[in-house]
Protein backbone atom coordinates (compact mmCIF):
# COMPACT_ATOMS: atom_id res chain seq x y z
CA UNK A 1 0.00 0.00 0.00
CA UNK A 2 1.49 3.37 -0.99
CA UNK A 3 1.30 6.68 0.82
CA UNK A 4 -0.54 8.35 -2.07
CA UNK A 5 -3.16 5.61 -1.93
CA UNK A 6 -3.70 6.42 1.73
CA UNK A 7 -3.93 10.12 0.89
CA UNK A 8 -6.52 9.69 -1.89
CA UNK A 9 -8.56 7.22 0.16
CA UNK A 10 -8.66 9.71 3.03
CA UNK A 11 -9.53 12.60 0.73
CA UNK A 12 -12.28 10.68 -1.02
CA UNK A 13 -13.78 9.66 2.32
CA UNK A 14 -14.53 13.30 3.20
CA UNK A 15 -18.27 13.69 2.53
CA UNK A 16 -19.08 16.41 0.03
CA UNK A 17 -21.06 19.36 1.29
CA UNK A 18 -20.93 22.71 3.10
CA UNK A 19 -18.42 23.03 5.95
CA UNK A 20 -18.16 26.76 6.69
CA UNK A 21 -19.80 28.41 9.64
CA UNK A 22 -22.58 30.95 9.09
CA UNK A 23 -23.64 34.04 10.99
CA UNK A 24 -26.19 36.76 10.40
CA UNK A 25 -23.60 39.53 9.99
CA UNK A 26 -21.23 37.89 7.50
CA UNK A 27 -23.12 34.92 6.11
CA UNK A 28 -20.71 32.07 5.44
CA UNK A 29 -17.53 33.01 7.29
CA UNK A 30 -14.62 30.71 6.28
CA UNK A 31 -14.57 29.09 9.72
CA UNK A 32 -13.97 25.32 9.36
CA UNK A 33 -12.53 22.40 11.29
CA UNK A 34 -9.55 22.44 8.90
CA UNK A 35 -8.82 26.07 9.73
CA UNK A 36 -8.76 25.15 13.40
CA UNK A 37 -6.51 22.16 12.67
CA UNK A 38 -4.13 24.33 10.64
CA UNK A 39 -4.09 27.08 13.25
CA UNK A 40 -5.46 29.83 11.00
CA UNK A 41 -9.24 29.92 10.89
CA UNK A 42 -11.69 32.32 9.28
CA UNK A 43 -9.59 32.82 6.14
CA UNK A 44 -9.82 31.33 2.62
CA UNK A 45 -9.01 27.66 3.17
CA UNK A 46 -8.46 25.81 -0.12
CA UNK A 47 -4.69 25.45 0.49
CA UNK A 48 -5.28 24.81 4.19
CA UNK A 49 -7.55 21.90 3.23
CA UNK A 50 -4.85 20.42 0.95
CA UNK A 51 -2.29 20.63 3.77
CA UNK A 52 -4.67 19.04 6.29
CA UNK A 53 -5.35 16.09 3.98
CA UNK A 54 -1.60 15.42 3.81
CA UNK A 55 -1.13 15.97 7.54
CA UNK A 56 -3.94 13.56 8.42
CA UNK A 57 -2.07 10.67 6.76
CA UNK A 58 1.37 11.57 8.08
CA UNK A 59 2.62 13.47 5.03
CA UNK A 60 2.82 17.02 6.40
CA UNK A 61 6.60 16.88 6.08
CA UNK A 62 6.57 16.72 2.27
CA UNK A 63 4.40 19.81 1.66
CA UNK A 64 4.80 23.42 2.83
CA UNK A 65 2.52 24.74 5.56
CA UNK A 66 1.30 27.80 3.69
CA UNK A 67 -2.12 29.37 3.20
CA UNK A 68 -2.07 30.57 -0.41
CA UNK A 69 -1.64 29.08 -3.86
CA UNK A 70 1.16 31.35 -5.05
CA UNK A 71 3.26 30.46 -2.00
CA UNK A 72 3.12 26.70 -2.56
CA UNK A 73 3.66 27.17 -6.29
CA UNK A 74 6.83 29.20 -5.67
CA UNK A 75 7.97 26.61 -3.11
CA UNK A 76 7.47 23.81 -5.64
CA UNK A 77 9.22 25.63 -8.47
CA UNK A 78 12.23 26.41 -6.28
CA UNK A 79 12.62 22.72 -5.43
CA UNK A 80 12.02 21.21 -8.88
CA UNK A 81 8.61 19.86 -7.82
CA UNK A 82 6.54 21.76 -10.39
CA UNK A 83 4.97 20.08 -13.43
CA UNK A 84 2.78 20.90 -16.40
CA UNK A 85 1.31 17.40 -16.08
CA UNK A 86 -1.13 15.95 -13.53
CA UNK A 87 -0.17 13.21 -11.10
CA UNK A 88 -2.13 11.55 -8.32
CA UNK A 89 -1.95 13.67 -5.17
CA UNK A 90 -0.69 16.81 -6.93
CA UNK A 91 -1.95 20.24 -5.89
CA UNK A 92 -3.46 22.10 -8.85
CA UNK A 93 -2.85 25.81 -9.29
CA UNK A 94 -6.03 27.22 -10.83
CA UNK A 95 -6.08 30.70 -12.32
CA UNK A 96 -2.47 31.57 -11.50
CA UNK A 97 -3.03 31.56 -7.76
CA UNK A 98 -6.81 31.78 -7.49
CA UNK A 99 -7.64 28.32 -6.15
CA UNK A 100 -6.33 24.79 -5.55
CA UNK A 101 -7.59 21.21 -5.30
CA UNK A 102 -5.91 17.79 -5.15
CA UNK A 103 -5.70 15.49 -8.18
CA UNK A 104 -7.47 12.18 -7.58
CA UNK A 105 -6.96 10.75 -11.08
CA UNK A 106 -6.52 11.69 -14.74
CA UNK A 107 -6.71 10.32 -18.26
CA UNK A 108 -5.49 11.54 -21.64
CA UNK A 109 -7.86 14.51 -21.74
CA UNK A 110 -9.31 15.09 -18.26
CA UNK A 111 -8.21 15.56 -14.67
CA UNK A 112 -10.35 14.74 -11.63
CA UNK A 113 -9.89 16.82 -8.48
CA UNK A 114 -11.36 17.27 -5.02
CA UNK A 115 -10.87 20.23 -2.75
CA UNK A 116 -12.11 22.57 -0.07
CA UNK A 117 -13.36 26.16 -0.08
CA UNK A 118 -15.06 25.34 -3.38
CA UNK A 119 -18.41 24.99 -5.11
CA UNK A 120 -20.45 21.96 -6.18
CA UNK A 121 -19.86 20.27 -9.53
CA UNK A 122 -21.39 22.42 -12.24
CA UNK A 123 -20.22 25.56 -10.48
CA UNK A 124 -16.83 25.32 -12.21
CA UNK A 125 -14.90 25.11 -8.96
CA UNK A 126 -13.41 28.26 -7.54
CA UNK A 127 -13.95 29.81 -4.13
CA UNK A 128 -16.91 28.50 -2.19
CA UNK A 129 -18.02 27.17 1.17
CA UNK A 130 -17.68 23.40 0.91
CA UNK A 131 -15.77 20.29 -0.18
CA UNK A 132 -16.56 19.03 -3.68
CA UNK A 133 -15.17 17.00 -6.60
CA UNK A 134 -14.70 18.33 -10.13
CA UNK A 135 -13.58 17.23 -13.58
CA UNK A 136 -11.61 19.55 -15.86
CA UNK A 137 -10.15 19.36 -19.33
CA UNK A 138 -6.40 18.95 -18.91
CA UNK A 139 -5.80 21.72 -21.43
CA UNK A 140 -8.17 24.12 -19.69
CA UNK A 141 -6.82 27.66 -19.56
CA UNK A 142 -7.76 27.69 -15.87
CA UNK A 143 -5.00 25.21 -15.00
CA UNK A 144 -1.68 26.97 -14.44
CA UNK A 145 0.23 23.84 -13.38
CA UNK A 146 0.79 21.31 -10.61
CA UNK A 147 2.81 20.98 -7.42
CA UNK A 148 3.94 17.31 -7.43
CA UNK A 149 5.20 16.43 -3.92
CA UNK A 150 8.06 14.00 -3.36
CA UNK A 151 6.37 10.99 -1.72
CA UNK A 152 8.57 8.83 0.54
CA UNK A 153 7.83 5.64 -1.41
CA UNK A 154 8.34 6.73 -5.00
CA UNK A 155 6.34 8.19 -7.83
CA UNK A 156 2.53 8.03 -7.93
CA UNK A 157 0.67 7.55 -11.22
CA UNK A 158 1.74 10.49 -13.38
CA UNK A 159 1.19 11.84 -16.88
CA UNK A 160 4.62 13.51 -16.86
CA UNK A 161 6.94 11.58 -19.23
CA UNK A 162 9.98 12.88 -17.33
CA UNK A 163 8.67 13.05 -13.79
CA UNK A 164 11.51 13.98 -11.43
CA UNK A 165 10.43 11.22 -9.03
CA UNK A 166 11.21 8.50 -11.54
CA UNK A 167 7.78 7.71 -12.96
CA UNK A 168 7.66 6.74 -16.62
CA UNK A 169 4.56 8.81 -17.31
CA UNK A 170 1.45 7.79 -19.20
CA UNK A 171 -2.03 9.06 -19.85
CA UNK A 172 -3.86 5.89 -18.85
CA UNK A 173 -3.65 4.30 -15.41
CA UNK A 174 -3.89 0.50 -15.36
CA UNK A 175 -6.06 -1.83 -13.30
CA UNK A 176 -5.22 -5.48 -12.75
CA UNK A 177 -8.24 -7.71 -13.35
CA UNK A 178 -6.82 -10.39 -11.05
CA UNK A 179 -6.30 -7.82 -8.28
CA UNK A 180 -9.83 -6.43 -8.32
CA UNK A 181 -11.37 -9.91 -8.52
CA UNK A 182 -9.32 -10.90 -5.48
CA UNK A 183 -10.34 -7.70 -3.68
CA UNK A 184 -14.03 -8.23 -4.50
CA UNK A 185 -13.84 -11.69 -2.98
CA UNK A 186 -11.77 -10.84 0.09
CA UNK A 187 -12.62 -7.31 1.21
CA UNK A 188 -16.38 -7.67 1.93
CA UNK A 189 -15.82 -10.27 4.65
CA UNK A 190 -12.71 -8.61 6.08
CA UNK A 191 -12.81 -5.99 8.87
CA UNK A 192 -14.35 -2.64 7.86
CA UNK A 193 -11.97 -0.66 5.67
CA UNK A 194 -9.69 -3.56 4.77
CA UNK A 195 -8.14 -3.08 1.35
CA UNK A 196 -6.30 -6.01 -0.21
CA UNK A 197 -5.53 -4.12 -3.46
CA UNK A 198 -6.07 -0.44 -2.69
CA UNK A 199 -4.53 1.11 -5.82
CA UNK A 200 -6.57 -0.94 -8.31
CA UNK A 201 -9.76 -0.77 -6.26
CA UNK A 202 -9.56 3.01 -5.90
CA UNK A 203 -9.51 3.49 -9.66
CA UNK A 204 -12.56 1.24 -10.09
CA UNK A 205 -14.39 2.97 -7.24
CA UNK A 206 -13.70 6.40 -8.72
CA UNK A 207 -15.22 5.21 -11.99
CA UNK A 208 -18.27 3.84 -10.17
CA UNK A 209 -18.62 7.17 -8.38
CA UNK A 210 -18.52 8.95 -11.75
CA UNK A 211 -21.30 6.61 -12.90
CA UNK A 212 -23.40 7.79 -9.96
CA UNK A 213 -23.35 4.33 -8.37
CA UNK A 214 -21.07 4.86 -5.35
CA UNK A 215 -21.05 7.69 -2.82
CA UNK A 216 -17.72 9.50 -2.36
CA UNK A 217 -17.55 8.40 1.29
CA UNK A 218 -17.13 4.78 0.09
CA UNK A 219 -14.38 5.56 -2.43
CA UNK A 220 -11.62 4.38 -0.11
CA UNK A 221 -9.77 1.59 -1.91
CA UNK A 222 -11.63 -1.15 -0.06
CA UNK A 223 -13.73 -3.30 -2.42
CA UNK A 224 -16.32 -3.85 0.29
CA UNK A 225 -20.02 -4.56 0.22
CA UNK A 226 -21.00 -1.07 -1.04
CA UNK A 227 -18.51 -1.27 -3.90
CA UNK A 228 -19.59 -4.81 -4.77
CA UNK A 229 -23.23 -3.71 -4.84
CA UNK A 230 -22.33 -0.71 -7.03
CA UNK A 231 -20.42 -2.90 -9.44
CA UNK A 232 -23.34 -5.35 -9.60
CA UNK A 233 -25.59 -2.46 -10.59
CA UNK A 234 -23.11 -1.48 -13.28
CA UNK A 235 -23.14 -5.08 -14.59
CA UNK A 236 -26.93 -4.93 -14.73
CA UNK A 237 -26.71 -1.72 -16.75
CA UNK A 238 -24.69 -3.68 -19.29
CA UNK A 239 -27.42 -6.28 -19.51
CA UNK A 240 -26.02 -8.96 -17.20
CA UNK A 241 -28.19 -10.79 -14.69
CA UNK A 242 -28.03 -13.58 -12.13
CA UNK A 243 -24.53 -14.83 -11.34
CA UNK A 244 -23.16 -12.64 -14.13
CA UNK A 245 -24.17 -9.57 -12.12
CA UNK A 246 -22.74 -10.57 -8.74
CA UNK A 247 -20.51 -7.53 -8.27
CA UNK A 248 -17.27 -9.39 -9.05
CA UNK A 249 -15.64 -7.75 -12.08
CA UNK A 250 -15.14 -9.70 -15.29
CA UNK A 251 -12.85 -8.68 -18.12
CA UNK A 252 -15.63 -7.51 -20.44
CA UNK A 253 -17.41 -5.31 -17.90
CA UNK A 254 -14.18 -3.94 -16.41
CA UNK A 255 -12.80 -3.13 -19.85
CA UNK A 256 -16.06 -1.32 -20.67
CA UNK A 257 -15.84 0.67 -17.44
CA UNK A 258 -12.22 1.49 -18.19
CA UNK A 259 -12.99 2.69 -21.70
CA UNK A 260 -15.61 5.05 -20.23
CA UNK A 261 -13.43 6.37 -17.41
CA UNK A 262 -9.85 6.36 -18.61
CA UNK A 263 -8.08 3.24 -17.38
CA UNK A 264 -6.67 0.15 -19.08
CA UNK A 265 -7.23 -3.41 -17.85
CA UNK A 266 -4.31 -5.79 -17.46
CA UNK A 267 -4.26 -9.45 -16.48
Amino acid sequence: MSTWDDLIAHLQAVPEGVYEGWNAQEGYDNHTKWGRQFGEDGVPWCVIFDWCMYSDVGLAGIVPKVDNVSAFSSWARARGQWSEYPSVGAWVNFGDGAHTEIVTRFDSSRVWTKGGNTLPAGGDGGQGRGVYSHVYERRSARITGYFAPRFPDGCPPTADPSDYRGGSGGDQPTVSLAAVIDAARRDPSAPQGSASHRTDSLIVEQALQAEGLLASSWVDGSFGTRTTAAYATYQQRLGYSGSDADGIPGRTSLTRLGSQHGFEVTA
